[in-house]
């Protein structure tokens, strides 16, 4: 027995056990075994598609289509899926199950055709539209570090020129021209500001061109800017969370001269003057040293440091198909780069979608925000006295940063030819400026869906928002210990006590608070009709708003930590009575508005948009000739490519639009064609008591009306091969008339008569071009793209009413470049005596050799302001800007570029001044002559001086004393190019891959890298002047450089 089991388990040995071997291993090679598939992919023509990416899903084998649309890819399971992709077409998912060859047809991707864009009162599919509209995608705004919308929306669309003249924090937005004009902001259908709202809450921006487009918002509509804020979608709720942090810096930073380079180039400048040194060697080694008194003190440096910023935002979406929501809540923090600069900024906002029934939907929007400033009582506005950036400009070098008088230490002042400077003192212990922005704003809208007539719908959309503002500022006498002026003798710097020049403590509280309500009413009807598709819009808008002011200003306080208005004591230091001034006012606007619009298109190929708004204002109330004004507007579209005789299969898109229209701009102030009195209190004393006094104050001229723009535009789209290249490109001009103008003093008294004050007589035009240039491809695993977009716009007066018949032709602005600046035509320098006396000068100016000499326009023999100076400098803003943008993504990492470019624009060192009490004036400034104002010099300035020894110099001759106010001119010899080129932005991005996240419930987790304003090619680097500094000044927050770092996680 014992023998028969052995021998049955050596048969089962010999028999079943190979055969359950071979069975599991039948079994795990049809599970696993790798597999060879080859096939071809088809497009729906059923030709061929080369170069099409093949990969096995989730694993990183693939590889691409040859010449004849085939691959060939050995799986690792029999069962793996396959998914292909390729530019222009969706992408497709295949299931090996075991075979050896398969076929697939991709689907052509029509989403670039269909893509939707916001307009006027609604949308429109992109090829239906026939005005000239660019947009700017949410994952354009997203790729850049946070800051000003403006910033990131002239920089990356065609026919927007862009001037960032600050970097001060919560005041670094740029201003805009959308073809040489300004523009109005809608915010979800509201005209609203835009600069502040936080990036991760826009879905998208469109900006409005023409007439065509933006007539329909009516008044001051000559171009629109549009962004439409986030909605939510029907699917799960979805998390995400942005955060940033970053450092920010001087982009580019002025060099002065430091102490041993001052004393150097001083001496140098007495010694021409003929006068003898002051600095000697000992003097200069002590400052190098810090002994007795002197230093070197860099004080632009100690000023302009490092700053940071930071950013986080949690936002939330999801929904079903009766709600959806959004909302959004976010911070913004900016610590700046001088001391005591700060802005933060709290966002929030929460939109809902509602199908409240078949035909009825809901839509509520509110959102908020809280900005914070907080400076010092000095500010850094280039235009005010004593600004912080004029004060580090104008401290002297070779003092220490503090000194120690009786046993207290005090930061050091230095004399100028006015008021001594303390820069750090003025940051850190003059008081403050702090203002508290909120903003709330909501929308509300119904919409009824007609069930009696397909196409029909009525909505009602009603807004109203209230702004706040309060304002506290804190002005504090501070001391410094103020540096005497040394001579040759000096061993030892003395100091002195000194109060800055605010004198008494003052404290000013402010509040501004304004409503502004708005309605909109109106019918749509939608509708296709076999071939014919037609689109009307009915509307009837309403816009109010009111605004209050209110202020006071208190003096004296005993204790600065109770700075409250009830703690004043109305005293000065001297306890002589000073009491509050208080100040205050109301206003209210109001602008009625009816529109019409009829879109009309055949077969997908003819296209045709008639549109009309009458506006009526307040301003013009009781001016039965100018209270209502029409503004129409026509465009027509053809898409060439859909003709049955064009036979080029590769283009997606070929269409020619054209337009013409309307724009008004209500340029008056309010009632200013009627005769306005005005009240000055206490101003008569009638029985021994004070009387106000009514007086006419301007008589108005009743003829006063709008301001009108006619707008041309023609331009064309064009899209071909799936994606692989994209223009979009417009010409346009426009006829700007009836603008205001001030002509008092216009005419000479020979003419007799009376004339007004103001009268529309003003023209200008505006023409150029605009084009967007687009390319999309991938090539396997690398996804790329590449956007260029140019914009040119020529501004020139047609008419400027201000000019008088008597001067020359030069003298006058008619046929000029708005904008261009004033001045002398400049033929170098002076180079000797000889050449003086046989040149025209200005009388009573004299002049040395190195002095500017100026053209003689006239050929009188002689320079004077009336005949020889004339408007020779260009527009401070580019006429021509581009900018290319690159973007790419490979395996999880991503990048993008923005390099952006200006040409045609010009950058005064000096000219003809703006700021407060100085409107008009002619005058130097730190960059152009040594030692402005009893302050410091910049290197390049000293450096490039003409002296006997060198006479090519660039810059006028070295001296301290000038003989005569020559060269403070504003002429062609300080205007120099403004052209640049500029490292806007970049941002380098890697997610992680989905298998490793997709455990911890995760679906993205993304670390980045970005900056702005890394580097800039310009004529203007070799001083270190950044090309768009403010006009004249002498001292400026500049512009930031800045890098950070992030990561977006979204659950």
């Amino acid at each position: 027995m014992k023998r028969d089991k052995t021998n049955l388990l050596r048969w089962m040995s010999n028999r079943w056990i190979p055969l359950l071997f071979t069975f599991f291993l039948f079994c795990s090679t049809s599970l696993y075994a790798q597999v060879d598939v080859k096939g071809k992919i088809l497009d729906e023509k059923g030709e061929s598609l080369i170069g099409v990416s093949v990969k096995v899903k989730g694993t990183t084998f693939g590889t691409t289509t040859n010449g004849n649309g085939e691959f060939s890819l050995r799986t690792p399971k029999s069962n793996s899926i396959l998914e292909i992709s390729y530019l222009g077409y969706q992408t497709q998912e295949a299931n090996v199950q075991g075979k050896n060859f398969i076929q697939i047809t991709l689907q052509e991707e029509t989403k670039s055709l269909d893509e939707v864009v916001v307009v006027a009162y609604g949308s429109q599919k992109k090829t239906s539209v026939t005005g000239a509209i660019s947009t700017v995608s949410q994952r354009e705004l997203l790729k850049a570090p946070t800051m000003s919308i403006s910033n990131l929306v002239g920089a990356r669309v065609a026919g927007v020129s862009m001037l960032q003249q600050s970097g001060q924090p919560g005041s670094d937005a740029a201003s805009l021209l959308v073809r040489g004009q300004g523009a109005i902001y809608v915010v979800d259908g509201v005209v609203r500001d835009f600069n502040e709202i936080d990036p991760n809450e826009i879905e998208s921006v469109s900006i409005l061109k023409d007439a065509t487009s933006a007539a329909l918002y009516g008044l001051n509509a000559s171009a629109v800017v549009l962004v439409t804020t986030k909605k939510g979608r029907a699917d799960k709720l979805e998390i995400s969370y942005t955060g940033s942090y970053g450092i920010s810096q001087n982009a580019n930073q002025l060099q002065w001269l430091d102490a041993p380079g001052y004393a150097y180039w001083y001496n140098k400048a007495r010694e021409l003057d003929g006068d003898a040194t002051v600095f000697t060697n000992d003097q200069v080694q002590k400052m190098i040293d810090g002994k007795d008194g002197w230093g070197n003190t860099d004080w632009y440096k100690k000023l302009f440091d490092m700053g940071t910023n930071q950013h986080h935002n949690v936002s939330a979406t999801g929904g079903n198909d009766k709600v959806r929501f959004f909302g959004s809540i976010g911070a913004f923090g900016q610590k700046g780069n001088v001391a005591n600069f700060n802005y933060n900024r709290y966002n929030f906002r929460s939109n809902v979608d509602s199908k409240i029934s078949k035909n009825f939907s809901l839509e509520l929007g509110v959102s908020g925000r809280l900005e914070k400033r907080d400076n010092p009582r000095y500010s850094a506005n280039p235009n005010d006295w004593h600004n912080i950036p004029q004060q580090a400009v104008r401290a002297l070098p070779y003092v220490a940063e503090k000194t120690t008088i009786d046993g207290k230490e005090y930061y050091t002042s230095t004399n100028t030819a006015s008021s001594p400077v303390a820069p750090l003192a003025a940051i850190n212990e003059s008081g403050y400026a702090r203002s508290n922005n909120t903003y709330i704003q909501t929308n509300f809208a119904l919409k009824y869906d007609a069930p009696w007539l397909k196409g029909l719908s009525f909505k009602f959309m009603g807004a109203y928002d209230i702004f706040q503002q309060f304002s506290k500022t804190l002005s504090v006498p501070f001391k410094t210990a103020l540096a005497a002026l040394p001579n040759s003798t000096t061993e030892k710097i003395s100091y002195s006590i000194f109060k800055d020049n605010s004198g008494i403590t003052s404290l000013t509280e402010s509040a501004y608070s304004s409503t502004n309500a708005v309605t909109q009413s109106s019918a749509n009807f939608d509708r296709t009709f076999d071939k014919h598709k037609i689109n009307t819009l009915l509307l009837f808008e309403t816009r109010n708003n009111f605004s209050n002011r209110l202020g006071v200003t208190g003096y004296g306080l005993d204790f600065l930590q109770l700075d409250e208005l009830d703690k004043i004591t109305n005293k000065t230091a001297n306890g002589d009575p000073k009491y509050p001034v208080p100040s205050g006012g109301s206003s209210q606007a109001r602008v009625i508005g009816l529109v019409g619009r009829v879109n009309y298109e055949y077969n997908d190929k003819y296209l045709a948009e008639f549109s009309i708004r009458r506006d009526g204002t307040y301003l013009f109330w009781g001016n039965t000739n100018s209270q209502w004004i029409n503004i129409p507007a026509i465009s027509l579209g053809w898409r060439v490519n859909k003709e049955d005789w064009f036979k080029a299969d590769w283009v997606n898109n070929l269409k020619i639009r054209g337009g013409i229209g309307k724009t008004a701009t209500s340029s008056v102030t309010p009632f200013q064609y009627l005769n306005l009195m005005a009240v000055s209190p206490n101003s008569v004393i009638i029985g021994n008591s004070s009387q106000s006094l009514v007086y006419t104050k301007t008589l108005g001229n009743p003829n006063l009306s709008w301001e009108s723009s006619i707008n041309y535009n023609l331009g064309t789209d064009f899209s071909a091969w799936r994606g692989l290249l994209g223009i979009e490109f417009d010409v346009f001009y426009k006829y700007q008339y009836d603008i205001p103008a001030y002509v008092a003093g216009a005419y000479p008294p020979s003419m007799g008569g009376y004339f007004f004050n103001v009268v529309n007589k003003n023209k200008i035009d505006y023409r150029g071009f605009d084009f967007t240039i687009t390319h999309d491809n991938k090539i396997g695993d690398f996804q790329y793209g590449v956007k260029w977009l140019s914009s040119f716009a020529k501004r020139r007066w047609l008419y400027y009413a201000g000019d008088s018949p008597n001067t020359p032709d030069y003298m006058k602005l008619t046929g000029k470049e708005v904008g261009s600046q004033l001045g002398f035509i400049a033929e170098g320098l002076f180079q000797s005596q000889e050449e003086i006396d046989n040149s025209a000068t200005i009388p009573g100016a004299k002049v040395l050799p190195g002095y500017i000499k100026y053209q003689d326009r006239n050929g009188d023999g002689k320079i004077t302001y009336a005949q020889d100076m004339g408007y020779v400098g260009k527009s401070a803003y580019p006429k021509y800007q581009t900018s290319l943008n690159l973007n790419g993504a490979w395996k999880g990492f991503d990048f993008d570029i923005l390099l952006q470019g200006g040409l045609g624009r010009t950058v005064a060192l000096t000219g003809v001044y703006t700021s407060t009490g100085s409107e008009g004036i002619m005058d130097n400034t730190a960059f152009t002559k040594l030692f402005y104002h009893g302050g410091n010099s910049p290197q390049f300035l000293a450096e490039n001086s003409w002296t006997p020894e060198n006479t090519n110099a660039e810059f006028p001759r070295l001296s301290l004393v000038t003989v005569s106010s020559n060269n403070a001119y504003s002429s062609t010899f300080w205007y120099r190019s403004g052209d640049y080129l500029r490292f806007k932005t970049f941002q380098v991005g890697y997610s992680l891959p989905e298998s490793l996240i997709k455990s911890w419930g995760v679906k993205q987790v993304r670390f980045y890298v970005e900056g702005s304003n890394i580097f800039t090619l310009s004529g203007l680097m070799k001083y270190n002047i950044d090309p768009e500094q403010p006009g004249v000044n002498n001292g400026y927050y500049p512009q930031q450089k800045t890098f950070s770092g992030g990561i977006k996680i979204t659950l």
